[in-house]
């Protein structure tokens, strides 16, 4: 064997290892998990649906102003189902997501949950809840 195969072989094996630690260490920081609901997903206890004492239409426009605040495309809207459809890419690698969000009338309160679902692969490194999370903070500080 060469010096310039030796040399090759280390570099590949210490490429193939660097990916290894850090698919290790992206299974310990989010779970490998790609559809994220609000209220729904037991690893994200976190995430819950935002009620609100407004209006159904308020907080419907309020949640699609978000939405479109967000640069998530808008598909498809009922306000007679309280729903609206989007689709978020990300950044990097243009992966696309789908993003529901529902606003309800229950009980006396006006309640908005979000769903957040990775059209490919197994885990989204926290993607889905971050957006999740980003949606629900704008949403409050709009209403």
């Amino acid at each position: 064997m060469t010096k310039r195969t030796r040399r090759i072989l280390v570099v590949v094996g210490a490429v193939i290892g660097v990916l290894i630690a850090l698919r290790v260490v992206a299974a310990l920081l989010w779970p490998t998990i790609n559809d994220v609901r609000t209220g729904a997903t037991p690893e994200y206890p976190e995430l819950q649906a935002q009620s609100f004492a407004r209006p159904v239409g308020l907080v419907f426009d309020a949640a699609l102003e978000t939405a479109r605040e967000m640069e998530l495309e808008v598909t498809a809207t009922s306000v007679d189902k309280g729903e609206i459809q989007a689709v978020a890419t990300t950044p990097l690698f243009r992966f696309k997501d789908d993003v529901t969000i529902t606003v309800r009338h229950i009980d006396g309160a006006t309640i908005v949950n979000v769903r957040s679902h990775s059209r490919i692969g197994k885990g989204d490194l926290g993607a889905n809840a971050r957006r999740i999370r980003e949606f629900q903070a704008r949403l409050a500080a709009r209403l």
